[in-house]
């Protein structure tokens, strides 16, 4: 899954936002140099993304698009769900997500002197972009794409994913809206277990 989702499963708690958020920038033991509560965070981060790519539906989203993605179609579909979640975000929230997204902000800004560099240095772009709440229109999700492809060091056709968006929409829409219950319940689930072990 990607930012907005990642942020979302979190449930508000500060440490785990902030371990789901520098988690790909955390690599394998390097966790433990980090708290306890936070290494919650990274950790629930691996096991989400790990459900995510094995879950049957998500595998179907794949389908749908790898013809156009190729060995990106993992990445172009997390991003892609990270735009139905915003745009249909009062499904699954009763906090507006423009309110959400402040506390998100506040959150990670508070911490940044303890981030990896590479989180430190991405927060202020996410920020002053405001990727979080642009997810919810394709525009928003065109711009997070071409980012994602110049960033990427291999040729890719990531920048152009946003037109299969809009034309497997429908598709893909059905897919997140039976997925991500199921996702939610897993997170929630994985939280209660690691504050009873750790």
């Amino acid at each position: 899954m990607n930012y907005l989702a990642h942020f979302y499963l979190s449930n508000y708690d500060e440490d785990l936002i902030i371990g789901n958020y520098i988690a790909d920038d955390v690599k394998g033991k390097a966790y433990l140099n980090y708290p306890l509560e936070i290494q919650k965070g990274i950790l629930l981060h691996r096991k989400i993304d790990s459900y995510t790519d094995t879950h049957k539906i998500v595998l179907n989203s794949k389908n749908l698009i790898r013809y156009h993605q190729k060995k990106y179609t993992p990445v172009v579909i997390d991003v892609f769900y990270d735009y139905f979640l915003a745009k249909y975000w009062e499904n699954y929230s009763k906090e507006r997500l423009k309110d959400f997204t402040v506390f998100i902000y506040k959150t990670l800004f508070k911490s940044i002197k303890h981030l990896p560099l590479k989180s430190q240095i991405r927060l202020p772009f996410m920020a002053k972009s405001n990727w979080l709440y642009n997810y919810r229109e394709i525009k928003g999700i065109e711009r997070a794409l071409k980012g994602l492809s110049k960033r990427s060091n291999y040729s890719n056709n990531m920048a152009q994913a946003y037109i299969i968006l809009k034309e497997k929409e429908d598709l893909l829409k059905e897919d997140f809206n039976a997925f991500f219950p199921e996702l939610k319940s897993y997170a929630n689930d994985e939280i209660k277990i690691a504050n009873s072990s750790f």
